[in-house]
């Protein structure tokens, strides 16, 4: 995964969703989703679906 700053909410969500996604532990990925969701709880609707299909395109590789 790229190391690059987190400038908003959106990007912050994007990398806890990918976190989550890839996370080594169980304890880790629970982590991970505690801190997407209080993102989500930031954003419209339309917004954290965007979020999710752009962590799983960036998970298989795919540009989004």
């Amino acid at each position: 995964m790229e190391n690059k700053p987190l400038t908003n909410i959106y990007d912050a969500l994007v990398l806890a969703l990918k976190l989550a996604i890839s996370a080594p532990t169980e304890e880790q990925a629970k982590k991970a989703i505690t801190h997407a969701q209080s993102f989500a709880d930031n954003l419209s609707e339309i917004e954290v679906e965007r979020a999710k299909k752009e962590a799983q395109a960036v998970l298989e590789g795919v540009q989004a």
